[in-house]
């Protein structure tokens, strides 16, 4: 591969990368947006980030007992389980108007 053509192949993939994150940002924008309007949509991506906590606490646990993982990998589940709590304590206190 010639030089500008790596010179080439660089530049397109820094504007590739640049414009993928800026579509997820605005992606980001929006939906913060929609979560200060709608708390039904707040609760929901609340209970979501909370599932994925608890998805990988149930995932290291399980790798834990099969003997895959030392059992020092233990060490970050009570930062796992505080952010369980934080996020479905916080989709709990989200005020839904009933409708």
């Amino acid at each position: 591969m010639s030089t500008s053509a790596a010179i080439a192949t660089v530049i397109i993939g820094v504007l590739a990368a640049t414009g993928v994150m800026g579509w997820l940002m605005w992606r980001l924008f929006r939906s913060a947006e929609r979560m200060e309007r709608d708390p039904k949509y707040l609760r929901r991506r609340l209970v979501r980030g909370a599932m994925i906590y608890i998805f990988g606490v149930l995932f290291g646990m399980i790798e834990i007992a099969r003997g895959e993982l030392p059992i020092q990998a233990l060490i970050g589940l009570p930062i796992s389980l505080f952010m369980i709590w934080v996020s479905l304590r916080a989709a709990s206190k989200a005020k839904i108007s009933p409708k």
